[in-house]
């Protein structure tokens, strides 16, 4: 999937990652790829004003995708996000990340 995403007042293309959103009933975030790499990210960042969402993984940032505004006051009202991915052996990934909201 393309899409345009802001990045420092920046415009540009990239293909976002394959991730699924999701909140639970307390209103903790959590992303879920499909591939593992992206689980083991520094941070996620969440830019309020495109609602764009992405991963730092060793210094790089990659786009993940675009949410919903509801989701973004969830990224804000959480200090961390869970990460998690299933392993090539079938097992279950799970690690917890910084989130940073851009102002």
């Amino acid at each position: 999937m393309s899409a345009n995403a802001l990045i420092n007042n920046d415009i540009f293309t990239e293909d976002a990652i394959n991730a699924a959103f999701m909140r639970n009933h307390r209103g903790e975030v959590c992303i879920a790829f499909t591939d593992p790499a992206y689980v083991r990210a520094d941070a996620v960042s969440v830019n309020p004003d495109s609602l764009a969402v992405f991963v730092i993984v060793y210094e790089n940032k990659f786009f993940v995708g675009h949410v919903s505004e509801n989701m973004v006051q969830a990224f804000k009202s959480n200090d961390k996000a869970l990460l998690t991915s299933l392993r090539p052996d079938g097992t279950v990934m799970e690690l917890m990340a910084p989130i940073q909201v851009q102002r």
